[in-house]
């Protein structure tokens, strides 16, 4: 009976398929088994904080000046016609120029990973479009971007990707409002 007990169960586990084994971890999920799981293939998400601050500012000053005097005396002999004569031109130019520009840009943004470079590099890019009370904003960015720079909670900031291109356009009536009219574009053309 033993016998026969013990060749039933061998014969049902013949009759079992084998199934592979899933390791528990991933591997190749990025990181270690205690950390959080960053971006790092094709198609991957990771979020981008935008803090982009800039200013230029631009001052010019030119002065130039200048003064001429001739004159000539009485003619003598057969040019004693010619009186005494004289003349004085004088040109004075200051000029003055100043420009100042500043922008700031705050926003989170997600992208994809589309392509990997190298083993630490990847490319970048993703869009996002806002459209609220008739306004449409839409802000596009792409770069490159190092695996190391990728926080634990799978964020970059703006300022570690290389090669950025940040678009951030608006579309609607304000947008519209903020461009001068036809006959103020056509005036400008002019003059």
């Amino acid at each position: 009976m033993i016998r026969s007990t013990t060749m039933l169960v061998l014969l049902l586990l013949l009759a079992v398929p084998i199934q592979a084994q899933v390791p528990l971890w991933d591997s190749d999920a990025g990181g270690s088994l205690f950390s959080n799981t960053k971006a790092h293939r094709v198609g991957d998400i990771l979020k981008v904080m935008v803090t982009e601050n800039s200013s230029a500012s631009s001052d010019a000053k030119t002065g130039t000046e200048s003064k001429t005097d001739l004159s000539g005396g009485p003619g003598t002999g057969a040019l004693n016609f010619i009186p005494l004569w004289s003349a004085s031109q004088s040109t004075k130019y200051d000029g003055k120029g100043q420009t100042t520009r500043k922008g700031a840009l705050n926003a989170v943004i997600s992208v994809q990973i589309v392509e990997i470079i190298s083993a630490d590099q990847f490319r970048i890019e993703g869009t996002r479009e806002i459209k609220r009370n008739g306004e449409i904003e839409i802000m596009t960015l792409s770069g490159i971007i190092r695996r190391r720079d990728i926080s634990p909670q799978n964020t970059i900031n703006s300022t570690a990707i290389a090669n950025a291109t940040i678009h951030y356009d608006g579309e609607g009536d304000v947008a519209n409002g903020n461009e001068p009219g036809f006959l103020t574009r056509l005036v400008n053309w002019f003059f």
